[in-house]
């Protein structure tokens, strides 16, 4: 059966940056596990994982526009520790 909206997805994932420097990983852990189709990942990533199935094994670059969104220099504030 492949991914498509509605499905209980889980897989194991290893995350790294551009410089291939890992980042995260589910390795030794539980895998993640969302409901496909509902926005509760990375818009990027659920495209990607669309009509795989069990099994499958890939690699997705995600861009920051498919991602949390472009930098936007204006919403950056610094906060004191203090205020934590």
């Amino acid at each position: 059966m492949s991914i498509k909206d509605n499905s209980a997805v889980s897989f194991h994932y290893s995350l790294a940056d551009d410089e291939g420097q890992q980042l995260d990983s589910s390795a030794g852990k539980e895998p993640l596990a969302y409901l496909h189709g509902a926005g509760n990942i990375i818009p990027g990533l659920e495209n990607a994982l669309t009509g795989k199935a069990v099994g499958d094994s890939m690699t997705v670059a995600v861009s920051a526009a498919e991602g949390y969104g472009e930098v936007q220099q204006e919403l950056i504030q610094d906060v004191p520790r203090t205020s934590f």
